[in-house]
């Protein structure tokens, strides 16, 4: 314990010191009033700059979290556009290609295949959208723009094929000129054979079965492979009679070819119906020619649709690392994967297997991280684009017998793959799922919005002062200040003659 002198001198020693430190609490005061903060260093904070200390930690990690946030909100509403908007294009061709929309063209396009080229190529612009210079839906490689141009896409260049390409080399090896590989032949003068030329079961038609409903008629099927179909004219049929052909086409779906009897000299001439001859083996001739007619006509709708519907898919299904099928040389072998350096690859960004929401993530909190990325491949834009390429790319010219027929084979498909049916992803789960990393992006913000809010309150208390407490405290110092002056002046005058 320090005691004091109060000597001779002591007073006028200790009062200079004094005032300099008063000063200095008066400087001090008025900085907090300009401030509001009650110390410039942690230090001055005395026991509370610990607490201080570790609520500005907390306060900076909630701000780099809601950083993330805020960036991660404009990617997910971004990309949440795009696919609805994609969405809205694939409904609006499925209603376009109704029933009986065939309508004759001098360039063989009705409406809503050029409407359908439109939607393609905005798709492309949809799928190509980046923020803050990542593509969005380009997977882990948020560098490189997945897309590739609606010409390259199309007819590839000097040394990349095509989907084009792609679709005539399909379609020939499919024999959609022919008979879709089969051979109608006559073994005896009664018997009419249907058998699959030598190229491998992947190309063209495949038989399934067959049935007759009249006793004049004997359908054999046989199995194989190949399958083949053997039909002995017995008698003469009756008019109204049928002969069943199952036939399954190329992408997996399966057709009836119906031939039906007819009387002689009957006009019009139904459609797929033979005349019932003077003797079997006449009728069996009439067999035989109808039924080179109808397979014909169906090679040239059901199975060109077929052909292309599963070309353009099995190109938008693609990658680089798992390029489009391509036709080999010889029709013996089935198709196989092409090359990068002989075949366009549409897409161009992350393929990995993993889910696509996983290629980019946010992290909302220490524990917490939410999925935000996206594919341009995802199953439900490769269908949707598939379809849009086979409605771009067909022709049905008004002077071709076949072109409504195989118009409405083609929309037909179309109408069923945008439909999204069975098991395919369609664009509303792409939308939930990216609704879903919204949500839980809101409520992290909110959570932690709140959570700063209280610890900035608790902060203030411990950091920042009020203005009235402030002045309160220099007023009292002022009259401290002024007392002592006052004191002091009364002081430096005083002398003996005075004291006396």
């Amino acid at each position: 314990m320090t005691i004091t002198s109060y000597g001779t001198g002591a007073y006028r020693a200790a009062k200079p010191s004094e005032f300099v430190s008063t000063r200095s609490q008066f400087d001090d005061l008025q900085r907090q009033l300009s401030t509001k903060q009650r110390s410039e260093t942690y230090g001055d904070l005395g026991i509370d700059r610990r607490t201080s200390l570790d609520i500005n930690a907390k306060v900076s990690s909630i701000d780099s979290w809601l950083s993330g946030i805020q960036l991660a909100n404009v990617n997910l509403n971004l990309q949440t556009k795009s696919v609805e908007n994609f969405a809205k294009l694939t409904n609006e061709s499925r209603n376009d290609v109704v029933s009986n929309s065939y309508v004759p063209t001098s360039t063989g396009r009705s409406a809503p295949q050029l409407l359908a080229e439109e939607k393609f190529k905005q798709t492309l612009d949809l799928l190509n959208i980046s923020s803050n210079g990542r593509y969005l839906f380009s997977g882990r490689t948020s560098d490189q723009e997945p897309v590739a141009s609606y010409s390259e896409i199309m007819d590839g260049d000097a040394t990349h094929a095509g989907l084009k390409t792609l679709i005539s080399e399909r379609q020939a090896a499919d024999g959609i000129t022919g008979m879709g590989r089969l051979t109608v032949a006559m073994p005896t003068t009664t018997t009419v054979a249907i058998g699959r030329e030598a190229v491998n079961q992947s190309y063209g038609f495949n038989l399934t079965n067959a049935q007759t409903s009249s006793a004049a008629m004997a359908a054999t099927f046989n199995a194989g492979p190949p399958a083949d179909v053997s039909v002995a004219v017995t008698g003469q049929p009756l008019p109204g009679d049928t002969l069943r052909i199952q036939l399954k086409l190329p992408d997996g779906t399966s057709e009836e070819v119906v031939l039906t009897a007819r009387a002689p000299g009957m006009t019009p001439v139904p459609a797929n119906s033979f005349e019932i001859g003077p003797n079997a083996a006449t009728t069996a001739i009439n067999l035989r020619d109808t039924m080179t007619a109808a397979l014909g006509k169906e090679a040239q709708t059901t199975l060109r649709a077929a052909s292309s519907s599963l070309t353009s898919l099995n190109f938008f299904e693609s990658s680089t690392s798992n390029p489009p099928d391509r036709i080999p040389a010889s029709l013996v072998n089935p198709p196989a994967a092409g090359t990068p350096a002989d075949t366009v690859i549409w897409y161009k960004g992350d393929d990995a297997s993993d889910p696509a929401r996983g290629t980019a993530s946010v992290q909302v909190d220490k524990n917490q991280i939410v999925g935000t990325g996206a594919r341009a491949n995802e199953q439900a834009f490769a269908v949707g684009l598939a379809q849009f390429a086979v409605l771009a790319i067909e022709t049905f010219p008004a002077a071709d017998a076949n072109a409504q027929a195989g118009y409405e084979a083609m929309t037909d498909r179309v109408r069923t793959q945008l439909s999204y049916g069975g098991g395919v992803q369609k664009p509303a789960e792409i939308i939930t799922e990216l609704g879903s990393a919204q949500t839980s992006l809101a409520q992290a913000k909110e959570r932690h919005e709140s959570t700063k809010n209280y610890l900035n309150t608790t902060l203030a208390g411990i950091e920042n002062v009020t203005t009235e407490e402030v002045a309160t405290q220099i007023l009292a110092l002022q009259n401290q200040l002024q007392a002592s002056y006052q004191v002091t002046s009364l002081l430096s005058k005083l002398n003996l003659t005075n004291y006396l």
